[in-house]
């Protein structure tokens, strides 16, 4: 039996599907904070929206985005952007971009696509781990997307400032997030500059949630 046919433990199936962020790999992955959640400390719209400065991120990586030339070639998916890899495996993302010839205008539906973003962009990491670090889970699921058929995997991390890229048969790289960052075509990003223009500090020891 491979990991992605494993069943799901019997323990796992009496937390509510709503407190699950992804399922792959043969894994069930939860909310941060979804222990909380289940012991009545906080309610479920507690851990489930993103923190303050997560959001600005991901809406300026749009605004970055959201451009007529891009808009003509590209569809822009975000807002936990739902992804369907195969039976039983589901991934969410910050933001996902498409190329219109691979998510064809008839595919765009109520249901997750199924065929590979050319870009995924993540901004920190919304699922609680236990068996394995945050940087398994980063390069697991980089890795699981390349797979599939992703071209670039990129990841913003508010707490080390640091951005890490993935692109198939290339090592990863890691560098700070006050470096231009390039998405495709000349599309590129600078975070440490965008919070700096916007007068935002941040706390190395916040949390995000409280």
């Amino acid at each position: 039996m491979t990991a992605t046919q494993q069943k799901i433990p019997r323990a796992s199936r009496k937390i509510p599907k709503y407190l699950i962020y992804e399922q792959w790999g043969g894994k069930i992955y939860y909310r941060k904070g979804y222990q909380d959640v289940l012991k009545g400390i906080k309610t479920p719209e507690e851990i489930m929206g993103s923190s303050g400065l997560q959001s600005v991120i991901v809406g300026y990586l749009i605004g970055i985005l959201f451009t007529k030339s891009v808009r003509q070639k590209y569809f822009l998916l975000t807002n936990e952007a739902g992804l369907h890899l195969a039976k039983r495996e589901n991934m969410a993302g910050d933001v996902a971009i498409y190329d219109k010839a691979v998510l064809r205008p008839e595919k765009v539906t109520t249901k997750y696509p199924d065929v590979p973003p050319k870009v995924v962009i993540e901004v920190d990491i919304e699922v609680e781990l236990k068996k394995e670090t945050e940087l398994d889970y980063v390069f697991r699921k980089s890795a699981r997307l390349m797979e599939f058929g992703t071209e670039k995997v990129i990841w913003a991390f508010s707490k080390i400032q640091k951005v890490f890229i993935f692109e198939p048969h290339k090592e990863p790289v890691i560098v700070s997030w006050d470096k231009d960052i390039d998405v495709f075509e000349g599309v590129s990003f600078n975070i440490a500059q965008f919070l700096a223009e916007e007068g935002i500090q941040i706390s190395t020891t916040d949390e995000g949630r409280s």
